[in-house]
């Protein structure tokens, strides 16, 4: 998968920072504001990279739940935080707002109904995560809350799995194909003028943060 360069960021290494190489941080998505070489899947490739890294987290966590090793219901609720927050809102909103509206039509809207689906799964996987809330309110009431709590978690990785597999191997590779330079530029600015008040406001560098402190709290919880 292409790597590109993003902006050097100086965070301070304190309790609740670490000192993880900047090119994993989050901000790696973010390079199509200055690199005008990006095109549309490119930009949604990266959110994804970012994607995977939760989902490996929600696994790890998952998995010392399941073997009762220890893990805090803090972590699951920083997990569900950073996926409504980037997975749900960030990255789905380029997708359902911006891009598959348009792209419902484009061809005399030959990929209508495959779209369609790809929107349902991300209805689907929302209430997946309002779900996995709402059950960790019970986190420290025993075994079968957690079982739930680990059912919700293994369902949602999947689902997720799944989804991206099916964009990443068939919608983007059609995009590329049926998108104009001048679609792929409309398209970006759009998504640009999505992230800037979440830029602005650092949101994405706090995900950064929660991503590499959770790396290092889970980095126990595997087979």
């Amino acid at each position: 998968m292409k790597q590109f360069l993003i902006p050097f960021i100086v965070i301070a290494c304190t309790g609740i920072t670490s000192c993880t190489s900047s090119k994993n941080r989050v901000y790696q998505e973010h390079t199509h504001l200055e690199n005008t070489n990006q095109s549309v899947t490119d930009i949604l490739h990266n959110d994804f990279d970012v994607v995977k890294r939760v989902l490996h987290l929600l696994e790890k966590a998952t998995y010392c739940l399941e073997h009762e090793k220890p893990v805090s219901k803090e972590s699951f609720q920083d997990l569900v935080k950073i996926i409504s927050g980037f997975s749900d809102k960030h990255h789905q909103e380029k997708e359902d707002k911006v891009l598959f509206p348009a792209l419902k039509i484009k061809n005399e809207g030959e990929k209508k109904d495959f779209l369609g689906r790809l929107l349902m799964e991300h209805v689907s996987a929302r209430d997946e995560i309002r779900n996995l809330t709402s059950a960790l309110i019970n986190f420290d009431t025993g075994k079968k809350a957690k079982k739930k709590i680990a059912k919700i978690s293994r369902s949602y990785i999947r689902s997720m799995n799944k989804h991206i597999e099916v964009e990443e191997k068939l919608l983007f590779p059609w995009i590329n194909k049926v998108l104009t330079s001048d679609e792929q530029a409309m398209f970006i600015k759009k998504f640009n003028t999505l992230e800037k008040e979440d830029l602005e406001s650092g949101v994405h560098e706090k995900y950064s943060i929660m991503i590499e402190r959770l790396e290092q709290q889970l980095g126990n919880c595997s087979e």
